[in-house]
């Protein structure tokens, strides 16, 4: 699925809400499917639907080739309209739910979604629970599901704003005009809203249509991580058991790819991807990025070396100095943020999501979260309290990186997937003793047993791997742009793209 949007009770001719999806024009071949004023309209492309929204909207932008726009719902017999941007990894469990052929009346996961949703608030109805007692248990149905997911859900005169406990899916609001909400932060920014605000992952939001009202209700999450007991070896066999569950139930019935940089993140991933698929009898592919030269990127010297020992299929991705120049026209303003650190690594995603896409590629696997998650910074060698460094870490990663690869991947028609950020695994690690992540100087120590356990190379448990920016040489890249066209700094380079 791809991007979400709607407004209600704006009334303000300062305000230009078709604004929020003419940013839609320019992605591609997207169809958008409105729900306006008890009517569902629909419309192959985002440049064709300006003008046509009075008050009260909800929106979904997707692939048609990949979505057929007639069977997607946007409402239910009972009067629930709901807009998501979702990737169910349980969808089996869930269809099950709903009577032996229901995976054959529901085909993608927006509509089984939806019928969940509708599930939840029928008997929510039929309990007849008051505000706060449906929010508690919307909550509570939620943590049934496996995956990720931002939605939008009207039903009565309230309109429920949610997103995935960790935070890979995006979601936005604003009440600076009536209620309005977004995938992302410009599809408000540039209809207007002027107090746009990031929805917490941990916080389910509920906006009152007739009082206009908002109430909010906190999810509890990682609040208790009693510290796991046991040897190392226990350890690192628990933690590889709930890694390779992970990575099982993210694997799709389709060819995938892994975003792989030869450090012990990706490569751990990489090997448990290469067991799984052939376990399905789909294949997958591993995807190195840098920038192109007499001699090639660390991460792509690496990557050949490892590719080769382990029998990984490996594509490798090399631009040069022009393409990299064209790829920041696309990426700064996606990302909203014109940092050297966010710009590099967002330039990384974006190279691996379009060599993926060219070559049919739908689905995209990552290694996000496990710095976070085992002490993998330089900064983790000075914490005083590991744990709580990298707990903290993790609750913020919707601020800094999701929101960034999540943006980049969808732009791209790509669908991300994080297994080291499964909230099963989550939990798990960050209740890990500090001692088994950091020892020695050496960090992610856990992780690096995890990949002796795997059969990796010294190569890869031994090699200290330098972050994205610098393994791609994308930052180096940056440093030479920024010079030949007369700027004092990477960042000043970096800026002159945000108006693109």
């Amino acid at each position: 699925m791809g991007r979400i949007a709607g407004y209600y009770g704006t009334g303000d001719a300062s305000l230009v809400p078709c604004a929020i999806f003419r940013e839609m024009k320019g992605r591609g071949n997207y169809d958008a499917l409105i729900y306006t004023k008890g009517e569902v309209l629909s419309h192959s492309s985002g440049s064709k639907i300006s003008g046509l929204f009075s008050d009260d909207s909800m929106i979904t932008f997707f692939d048609p080739a990949m979505v057929p726009a007639i069977k997607l719902p946007l409402r239910t017999t009972d009067d629930i309209m709901a807009v998501c941007d979702v990737d169910l990894y349980n969808r089996e469990n869930l269809s099950a739910s709903y009577g032996d052929n229901i995976a054959d009346a529901i085909w993608n996961d927006a509509e089984l979604f939806v019928f969940y949703l509708n599930g939840i608030f029928k008997k929510a109805v039929a309990g007849k629970l008051d505000r706060l007692e449906t929010l508690s248990f919307l909550d509570t149905s939620l943590r049934q599901l496996r995956g990720v997911y931002a939605f939008a859900c009207k039903t009565d005169d309230k309109v429920y704003l949610v997103r995935d406990l960790i935070g890979v899916k995006s979601l936005w609001y604003d009440l600076s005009g009536g209620f309005a909400f977004a995938s992302e932060k410009k599809f408000l920014e540039k209809a207007g809203y002027t107090e746009v605000k990031e929805l917490s992952p941990r916080q389910i939001l509920c906006y009152d249509l007739c009082d206009r009202t908002i109430t909010f209700h906190d999810r509890d999450f990682l609040s208790e991580l009693p510290e796991v007991k046991g040897s190392e070896d226990s350890v690192r066999d628990e933690l590889l058991k709930l890694l390779k569950d992970a990575v099982s139930v993210r694997v799709p019935d389709e060819d995938f790819g892994v975003m792989f940089s030869a450090g012990i993140d990706s490569t751990i991933l990489a090997s448990i991807c290469k067991d799984v698929a052939e376990e399905k009898g789909v294949s997958v592919t591993c995807y190195t990025v840098g920038l192109s030269g007499n001699t090639s990127s660390p991460d792509i010297i690496c990557a050949k070396k490892i590719a080769s020992e382990l029998g990984f299929e490996l594509k490798v991705h090399e631009i040069d100095l022009g393409t990299v120049e064209e790829y920041l026209k696309v990426v700064v303003p996606l990302i909203e943020d014109a940092s050297v650190p966010k710009t590099g690594v967002a330039m990384t995603m974006y190279a691996a999501s379009v060599a993926a896409k060219e070559d049919g590629i739908n689905v995209l696997f990552a290694g996000a979260g496990a710095d976070e998650l085992f002490a993998g910074y330089n900064r983790y060698k000075q914490s005083g309290n590991i744990n709580q460094d990298c707990l903290k870490d993790i609750l913020e990663m919707h601020e800094v990186n999701t929101y960034r690869d999540d943006t980049v991947a969808s732009f791209t028609g790509i669908t991300l997937r994080l297994p080291y950020l499964d909230e099963r695994f989550v939990e798990y690690s960050l209740a890990i003793p500090d001692k088994f992540k950091m020892c020695d100087d050496m960090n992610k120590v856990i992780l690096r047993r995890v990949g002796e356990e795997l059969g990796l190379p010294e190569i890869i448990t031994k090699r200290s791997k330098k972050a994205a920016q610098y393994g791609s040489r994308f930052d180096q890249a940056l440093k030479k742009l920024a010079k030949s066209s007369g700027f004092n700094s990477k960042t000043d380079y970096i800026s002159s793209f945000e108006g693109e």
